[in-house]
């Protein structure tokens, strides 16, 4: 008797302690935090880069979208480095409430700067107050609202509306981003240069070689900023090869282009409500392109 008790006891308290292990150590496993991209010694980020730089803003959307903070640093050899933000008060914070603490600084201008010269959207401190405030102005005014309003309307009517119904009823597959893109191409080039490149419809003879050149200076750009080792891209613009030979040339057909719309214009007479915004592109056209300082 005294045996069995032993084991009835025995049994008792293992079966005891199997319960209190199970109920205490074994909770349901907690997900690892995520917080962002993986940071290698030394290499920092530019592993997982290299593996995915060709589709960047998918790779980047994916991890930040489960990152708790909807913040991720972005660590690679030598001074490239920064913040990636989606998170919807910081962004706002960032390009609105606090703008002017968020400076694009040199390396963002210097690659872009070619392209772009030191325009509104290529520039930091003085020089973008200024050109902000007087395109602020001018967007601001009554005349011109109803100028957007009239050309996109038109541009609307005339040509995206049959562009898809023609599209509806022949069943024929659109590429979306090319019609918006150049939908926006043509609505822009009126608005600033009161010229028509007629590139969401009719012929596009006007536009068509400028829409292509844009389009390629624009990938060609950002590509600047997918170099896994950056100073190749330095190596390349010196030696005028690859990509940087691309970019040079449609960055001379971009600008022959506008240049080309600028003396035109200047030739010509406008009307009271359209010419304050026209002089105020070639304005600063002329300035960004001879890199004189506005006072």
């Amino acid at each position: 008797m005294e045996l069995l008790s032993f084991q009835s006891f025995l049994f008792f308290f293992l079966l005891s302690s199997l319960y209190f292990y199970l109920r205490f150590n074994t909770t349901s496993p907690k997900k690892p935090i995520n917080k962002g991209f993986k940071i290698y010694p030394i290499l920092g980020t530019l592993p997982e880069f290299v593996l995915n730089r060709h589709h960047f803003l998918d790779w980047t959307t994916e991890i930040l979208s489960i990152c708790t903070t909807n913040t991720a640093i972005f660590r690679r050899p030598g001074e490239v480095q920064g913040v990636i933000i989606v998170n919807p008060s910081n962004v706002e914070r960032m390009l609105k409430t606090n703008f002017e603490n968020y400076p694009k600084g040199d390396h963002f201008i210097t690659l872009l700067e070619d392209f772009l010269g030191r325009g509104i959207f290529n520039s930091d401190g003085k020089l973008w107050k200024v050109q902000r405030k007087i395109v602020s102005h001018e967007f601001n005014t009554k005349s011109l609202r109803n100028f957007v309003m009239q050309n996109v309307t038109v541009e609307v009517n005339t040509r995206l509306v049959p562009i898809l119904a023609k599209a509806s009823e022949t069943a024929h597959v659109l590429d979306l981003q090319d019609i918006l893109e150049r939908f926006a191409l043509d609505n822009v080039c009126k608005l600033a240069f009161n010229v028509d490149p007629g590139c969401l419809g009719g012929d596009c003879t006007a536009g068509a070689k400028f829409m292509r050149a844009f389009e390629n200076a624009t990938m060609l750009s950002f590509g600047r900023f997918m170099y896994a080792i950056p100073i190749l891209g330095k190596v390349k613009r010196f030696l005028n090869i690859g990509s940087e030979r691309r970019l040079k040339e449609a960055i001379g057909t971009v600008h022959e282009f506008a240049d080309e719309i600028i003396q035109s214009r200047r030739e010509q007479k406008t009307e009271k409500e359209k010419e304050d915004m026209h002089v105020c592109v070639y304005t600063f056209t002329f300035f960004n392109k001879f890199n004189l300082k506005i006072v």
